[in-house]
């Protein structure tokens, strides 16, 4: 096994597509939250840091001509396959640098409107942290975006013991960074197992190692493994980010932004007298009992009025994906529950986009929204959120890349399809 800056390197990290982090969707976040996003109808640029093999680059990259993209990270191997695949698929508009963050700080590089970080912020020391708000504040121009996904409490809380476990296995046993998860796995199933009782006063734990001796053994090691796993309360680390002049606005997780479904409605009263928004996002964390957060921040934020926000909105185009259910009622199986979707809202609005992409002006002048714009911003949250309906680009440039692209994903047994009009990808059903 080995490690740099307590990180494993000796195994790859799975490719893991997010759509929360792609461009569109980011902008989309941003306009829905009444903030000014930056103009992805002409070109910008956009930087991950930690980008392991590159998958959420690659898909951006093909589908997003307008866009030029750059990835860092300081695994050789990582940057090896990502390269390997951008040449493949004939990529042309996508950079990646094998760089730790506070030596990709010192670079010499032209602003960005987006910076993303998914997975790295938890599991790296705190120097590594420190370089990445100097990233954002060197590099991230005002008005720009940057997400960051990160561990956090309460949720987080009961895995303490089992990536202590892990951990202290894998200082402990010989071999690469995927055979000491196996044996930890093993050891934590003994434990729980065989009249051993090691779990019965937290049941749990018991759901978490069954969960987790479902995922891949590469995934867990990069997961569990490193020597600075470190939940934190979003309270602190928007405090933290704050000192890169960036203000908080949002979820990238669309669901988690509107707080009348996704907060239970006996909590929604004392959430609206709290008086600051560090204590009501530190409440929503114990309502929801939160374990990961996709934070979204905007540098100068620019909050837009009341008409302009309506204006802004009117313009988006939205898009069925293949997965949009037919019309009729709906239910959501949300984190906290099942939400109905009523057949009055969601009939006429899959109807609609089921005979092609529509504008939010379009659909709002539909009978069941003419008078309730809000109501349709949040049932459009909810279809996006279950992978149902997509916002389009806001260009209409073709993307030459993308037959490419979906030819080097069967190649190589992705279970992805690039949908380039969206700027994204979906997953297929397993």
């Amino acid at each position: 096994m080995s490690r740099r800056e307590g990180y494993v390197i000796d195994v790859p990290y799975p490719l893991h597509f997010h759509k929360e982090m792609q461009p569109v969707w980011m902008s989309y976040i941003a306009t829905s939250l009444a903030c000014r996003a930056p103009d992805i109808g002409r070109p910008y640029r956009y930087c991950e840091l930690g980008c392991g093999a590159g998958i959420n680059l690659l898909v951006a990259a093909a589908s997003n001509p307008l866009g030029e993209f750059v990835g860092v990270d300081f695994n050789a191997g990582h940057i090896a396959l990502a390269r390997q695949a951008a040449q493949s698929i004939g990529l042309t508009n996508v950079e990646f640098i094998e760089a730790s963050f506070a030596d990709f700080t010192k670079q010499d590089q032209q602003p960005f409107d987006f910076i993303a970080c998914h997975g790295t912020w938890s599991w790296l020391p705190p120097q590594a942290q420190a370089s990445i708000l100097k990233a954002l504040h060197r590099y991230l121009k005002p008005g720009g975006l940057f997400y960051l996904h990160y561990m956090c409490y309460p949720g987080a809380t009961r895995l303490t013991a089992i990536q202590k476990v892990l951990h202290e296995v894998s200082l402990a046993m010989p071999g690469d960074s995927a055979e000491a998860v196996r044996h930890g796995v093993e050891l934590l199933r003994s434990l729980a197992d065989n009249g051993a009782g090691a779990f019965e006063d937290n049941p749990g734990l018991k759901d978490e190692l069954a969960a987790l001796e479902k995922e891949h053994l590469t995934y867990l090691a990069h997961d569990f493994l490193t020597d600075f796993w470190r939940p934190q309360h979003s309270a602190d680390v928007h405090r933290i980010v704050a000192q890169a002049e960036l203000t908080y606005i949002g979820s990238a997780d669309c669901f988690e932004n509107m707080d009348s479904l996704s907060i239970p409605g006996n909590i929604q009263p004392i959430l609206a007298g709290l008086p600051s928004t560090a204590l009501r996002e530190t409440v929503k964390d114990t309502a929801r009992n939160q374990h990961q957060r996709l934070d979204v921040f905007q540098r100068q934020a620019q909050a837009i009025g009341a008409e302009q926000h309506l204006a802004e909105l009117d313009r988006l185009q939205f898009m069925a994906l293949p997965s949009m259910p037919p019309a009729g009622g709906l239910v959501f199986a949300t984190p906290i529950g099942s939400i109905p979707g009523p057949e009055a809202i969601f009939d006429p609005l899959l109807r609609a986009l089921g005979s092609g992409p529509k504008s939010f002006f379009d659909l709002r002048h539909l009978p069941a929204f003419s008078a309730e714009p809000g109501v349709l911003l949040q049932a459009l949250q909810m279809l996006m959120w279950g992978s149902y309906v997509h916002p389009l680009r806001a260009d209409k440039t073709t993307a030459t890349a993308s037959a490419r692209f979906d030819e080097w994903l069967a190649s190589e047994s992705i279970g992805l399809s690039l949908v380039a009009t969206c700027g994204t990808a979906v997953m297929h059903k397993r």
